[in-house]
């Protein structure tokens, strides 16, 4: 098997890259790769040549980086129920493996992951991309919008420009007419949040459910009615709180395997894969894929 690490250089500490290059070359019989990204979404780019190049032999990807880099680099693959990919946490927000408590320090280290066991679980497939974690268009893709134009602020701190740009968000950002179809169920009107979950995390601390299964076939879903500013707190609190009883009272929810999103007056609007926004589209469909994707896990761990 050829390991193939993508790195991307801009997230986590500025040495993360060369103290992982470190410690690979100590990993004795290792037969590996090193790629750096570039920019945005180059990782996509690199998916794609280094399958041409290897076509044929086995191969593990292994994610460097944050979920965006994660989200890309799934975007490069031609078939991914033939992948096979790892995380290796150094983002902002890695929400996937928060699902695995504990546990999810276990993928700090390079080495688990690299003598671990491959489990399948679901992904989010839409017309628009992929995604492993989450879809969702209302505050989070706003927030994710406005982020990028806070992005200088980082000097201060790494998330103050998230924390900025949810502020905006908040009480700032127009809710919108959806009409939204989950399985054969359809709903109409005006939402905060349209929010999709393969996962049970979003935004590094919004907790929107408190167990999930990511090998059933079904994605849980959360709507948040026409509030924004104040009346918009006690949800967002009841999410980082981890008050999932408060969370399904305030927030329509259940479960779905194929979703279809469009604005009521047919007027684009943006989608946020995984913090990859998609946008000036006028429809999104999407499913999810059971047991689409081999993932890589620490010997041992489950969800």
């Amino acid at each position: 098997m050829i390991h193939i690490f993508i790195i991307n250089p801009f997230a986590g500490n500025k040495t993360f890259a060369d103290d992982l290059r470190t410690k690979l070359s100590a990993i004795s019989d290792l037969n590996y790769f090193v790629f750096n990204t570039r920019y945005a979404g180059y990782e996509t780019e690199l998916v794609k040549k280094i399958q041409h190049i290897f076509q044929g032999d086995e191969l593990r990807f292994y994610c460097c980086g944050g979920s965006g880099t994660m989200r890309n680099m799934l975007a490069g693959f031609d078939d991914l129920s033939k992948a096979e990919v790892a995380f290796f946490p150094c983002g902002l927000t890695n929400d996937f493996l928060k699902m695995f408590g504990e546990d999810e320090q276990r993928f700090h280290q390079i080495e688990e992951l690299i003598n671990g066991d491959v489990i399948k679980v679901d992904y989010i497939r839409t017309d628009h991309g992929v995604s492993l974690n989450t879809l969702s268009t209302g505050l989070d893709s706003n927030c994710v919008d406005k982020m990028n134009d806070y992005r200088i602020l980082r000097f201060i701190g790494e998330e103050v420009p998230y924390f900025v740009s949810t502020i905006y968000s908040i009480f700032v950002s127009k809710t919108l007419d959806y009409e939204v179809t989950l399985d054969d169920e359809i709903f109409t009107g005006r939402f905060a949040e349209i929010f999709i979950g393969n996962g049970c995390v979003f935004g590094g601390n919004m907790f929107f459910a408190e167990h999930t299964c990511v090998d059933d076939g079904k994605a849980i879903y959360r709507l948040s009615g026409n509030k924004r500013g104040i009346p918009l707190l006690p949800t967002l609190t009841a999410l980082t709180g981890k008050k999932y009883d408060k969370v399904k009272k305030l927030m329509r929810h259940g479960e779905c395997s194929r979703i279809k999103i469009r604005r009521t007056d047919g007027s684009p609007f943006t989608v946020n894969l995984d913090g990859d926004l998609i946008k000036n589209i006028t429809e999104c469909n999407a499913e999810i894929v059971h047991k689409g994707l081999s993932f890589v896990v620490p010997k041992g761990v489950r969800v």
